[in-house]
């Protein structure tokens, strides 16, 4: 591909994704989980489930499970605040592992809202990677990408293909991507390239 793509690079909050799937804890707090969440999950659950990606129940983690298994931000006083996290796990219509999906936040409300993927080396998964992505924005931020085309993307699908490109070109570890202009969120995509393929981190604040 000759022609470069310019993605926006920025410093954003500085994130650590300490698991990627996160296995169930010895203990777990038996509490129902706050309605802002559960209707978060269910909703992104609902939505996906019509383009035969599965996504799991929650596991809900709050105490000191946040520390053991949701350690998600460098900033320090950031990670503090956490005081709940769910997790899901994705899988695509073959029953194969995709990724998860974090939420984290207040014990009302989650906060921030994760896509983490897997792909591997030739980034079979940009169709799911795609469909997900699509799926957090309508419903965490809005349904106007169409009519806003922020970053003067004609699509999410458009976005994901120029991050995807500039990656690839670009040869570098990590890139990441801002959008704005959506509702007042930043949407912040991170690409990084591991010895499976390349790792997708997608977060949007709620």
């Amino acid at each position: 591909m000759n022609k470069k793509v310019l993605i926006p690079v920025i410093s954003g909050i500085a994130i650590i994704i300490a698991v990627f799937m996160i296995p169930t804890p010895e203990e777990t707090d038996s509490e129902t989980l706050s309605i802002s969440y559960t209707e978060t999950n269910k909703e992104i659950q609902s939505i996906l489930a019509t383009h035969n990606i599965s996504m799991s129940s929650a596991l809900r983690l709050n105490g000191f499970s946040i520390e053991k298994y949701c350690t998600f931000f460098a900033d320090e006083a950031t990670q503090k605040a956490i005081e709940y996290c769910t997790s899901t796990e994705l899988l695509d219509s073959s029953g194969q592992y995709l990724g998860n999906i974090h939420m984290v936040g207040t014990s009302g409300f989650p906060q921030y809202v994760m896509g983490v993927i897997q792909a591997d080396p030739n980034v079979s998964q940009l169709d799911e990677i795609k469909i997900i992505y699509q799926t957090m924005i309508e419903s965490l931020v809005c349904d106007c990408w169409d009519v806003k085309k922020p970053g003067g993307f004609e699509s999410v699908s458009a976005w994901i293909d120029a991050a995807n490109a500039h990656h690839l070109e670009a040869k570098k570890i990590t890139s990441k991507s801002e959008i704005s202009g959506l509702a007042q969120k930043d949407l912040l995509l991170e690409i990084t390239t591991n010895t499976e393929g390349y790792l997708w981190k997608f977060i949007v604040p709620n």
